[in-house]
């Protein structure tokens, strides 16, 4: 992690004190989790057994006011020891809002849903022909997707992890 914010000054840590709640606090959330954190999700997400993780953060250049978030990827490297450890980070989206939303795993992928009130998600899934996760289109009747990152949508999206 620190050799991720040393590479990326320019971001830091998501805080829960960066989500706006819900119209209801965050009750419902807070009851079904217990302690609930908006940007931290972990699991194995490249089927590979080793425990992975995706963590939000924030651009430093804005106020807490007009948060611009950015979703990365830690994968999980198998080893003993110092061996172990995890990838330098994966960038999913960059400057994307989510203050009102969320990371979460769904099976083998990470829901992105920058609007909880909303049912607009972005799912990334692990290809590892591709040795990347890529941008799933969701079964839907609707051709438009909602336009939140300021970084432009693409039907395919790879998000290369490092070769060993």
């Amino acid at each position: 992690m620190d050799g991720f914010l040393r590479s990326n000054p320019n971001l830091r840590v998501a805080t829960d004190a960066d989500r706006k709640p819900g119209a209801d606090g965050d009750a419902e959330l807070k009851s079904l989790y217990g302690i609930y954190h908006a940007y931290f999700v972990r699991g194995d997400l490249n089927d590979d057994g080793v425990l992975d993780f995706v963590l939000a953060f924030v651009r430093r250049d804005l106020g807490r006011g007009t948060p611009w978030f950015s979703v990365v990827v830690f994968t999980g490297r198998p080893g003993i020891g110092s061996a172990a450890g995890f990838s330098p980070g994966i960038f999913l989206e960059r400057d994307v809002t989510l203050a009102r939303g969320d990371l979460s795993v769904d099976r083998d992928s990470v829901v992105i849903s920058p609007d909880l009130e909303e049912e607009a998600v972005r799912r990334y899934r692990w290809d590892p022909r591709a040795h990347a996760f890529v941008f799933v289109r969701g079964d839907t009747d609707d051709p438009e997707r909602p336009s939140v990152s300021q970084t432009g949508n693409r039907d395919v999206r790879r998000a290369r992890a490092p070769r060993a």
